[in-house]
């Protein structure tokens, strides 16, 4: 690891990719409470608490824009300029109407600036496989993850911070988010020499790529029909995150009437939650040659799921304050090892002239899942009450846990090659 934060250009493109994230989630949040402010709250805070969704389903769109686009230094730094602007006008336009319109333009410019970030996400991606040795490829993947929870963290108190700070003065963060995709550009300007250097030697001649998106996503689709694992990976990712992404909003339902359970306070409880579960992605990250490095994903799989069904079982049965953090921790402790691995795959295996779009289908496929297992969940929730919905999420959960680990041991454990990986991780 020391050699790579010796390695400048990864360095800056990781500190780059942290201000992007500080920017986007800060901004997020504070938009949430913006929404709160709105005479029409109820639709307001629904609209903008789903308004991620639309960016993660344009990830096919955005990946092939990024496998097409030749000079992608120079579009990174056109990027930052556009979404500084966005958020330029933004702080002219917060807060100076409370009508539906000007709420709902503020919301499409946020999603835009939201899928530029995705779309520079995806430039990033054929420029890291060149800015490091094949052996710190998993390592750097890692750090990268790491970073993004950082982000997180630092977004979450940095926004009570400046909300407690600032109250409702939304153009102020506005401003702030312009200022973070300014520092951001500034950073890709002082390393776009060796940046612009790796896409030289990566790239290769434009009439070899597919010249459409529906030609691309035929090619990218080839990638599914050749790796069974694969095939299994996505879509067990997307019930992972059908389930695993509505465990959050039913702890923060169920524990509104669950004192006992309480570390202080609901606010300080649900605060210490969020913070466990990002402390366990970057530790999961970080350490990742650790002895889980020589598992297939498909055990660590099954612990994800495992350690929500015993969250599950602890809020109806147990209820005890410790079992709320620990399950937490090993869940989001195996995801941060899950994540970089799986991209690490993607982007060693994959032709890096289709490798942005398999990622975003990879994305997409993954995260239609979120936003319907949390609002079927929620929904039950509130109609059938917290003890039944958590008691069928448990039930659910512990389901494709035993689903997961028995796939695994019919084959997809023997197909795949991400242990190898750890191995080499090791020995480098």
């Amino acid at each position: 690891m020391q050699e790579l934060l010796k390695n400048k250009p990864f360095v800056t493109m990781v500190l780059a990719s942290l201000l992007n994230t500080v920017g986007g989630e800060l901004f997020n949040i504070v938009f949430v409470v913006y929404a709160q402010t709105m005479p029409f709250a109820g639709l307001a805070v629904s609209v903008a608490s789903m308004a991620w969704v639309a960016p993660a389903l344009t990830a096919i769109l955005t990946g092939y824009l990024a496998d097409r686009t030749v000079h992608k230094t120079r579009m990174q730094l056109v990027i930052k300029l556009i979404q500084v602007c966005v958020y330029l006008v933004m702080a002219m336009t917060i807060g100076r109407s409370k009508s539906l319109p000007v709420f709902l333009l503020l919301v499409a410019m946020d999603m835009a600036s939201s899928m530029l970030e995705g779309y520079a996400g995806s430039l990033w991606m054929p420029v890291l496989k060149h800015l490091v040795l094949p052996g710190q490829l998993h390592q750097a993947t890692s750090i990268t993850s790491a970073a993004s929870s950082v982000a997180a963290i630092i977004s979450a108190g940095g926004g009570a911070v400046l909300i407690a700070l600032l109250g409702n003065r939304f153009a102020v963060f506005a401003l702030i988010n312009a200022a973070t995709f300014l520092l951001a550009g500034i950073l890709v300007a002082i390393g776009y020499r060796e940046f612009t250097r790796v896409e030289v030697a990566s790239s290769g001649s434009p009439a070899d790529k597919p010249s459409g998106l529906a030609s691309s996503l035929r090619v990218t689709l080839g990638e599914f029909r050749s790796s069974t694992f694969l095939i299994l990976m996505v879509g067990f990712g997307c019930l992972v995150n059908l389930l695993g992404t509505a465990l959050q909003p039913l702890l923060n339902l169920g524990l509104i009437s669950m004192p006992g359970v309480w570390w202080g306070s609901y606010g300080t409880t649900i605060a210490a939650v969020n913070g466990i579960s990002s402390l366990g992605l970057i530790l999961g990250a970080l350490l990742a040659a650790d002895p889980l490095r020589r598992l297939p994903i498909a055990p660590l799989l099954t612990g994800v799921m495992a350690a929500a069904a015993v969250a599950g079982v602890n809020l109806v049965w147990l209820r005890s304050p410790v079992l709320l953090f620990v399950p937490l921790l090993v869940m989001n402790y195996l995801l941060g090892k899950i994540n970089p691995r799986f991209m690490t795959m993607l982007i060693s295996t994959v032709a890096e002239d289709h490798l942005a779009a398999t990622m975003g289908i990879v994305q997409t496929v993954m995260m239609i899942g979120a936003p319907l297992g949390q609002m079927v969940f929620l929904t039950l929730g509130n109609l059938v009450g917290i003890a039944i919905t958590m008691s069928i999420y448990a039930g659910l959960t512990g389901l494709l846990a035993l689903v997961i680990i028995i796939t695994g041991l019919m084959g997809m454990n023997a197909k795949d090659p991400t242990p190898e990986m750890g191995r080499r991780l090791k020995s480098g």
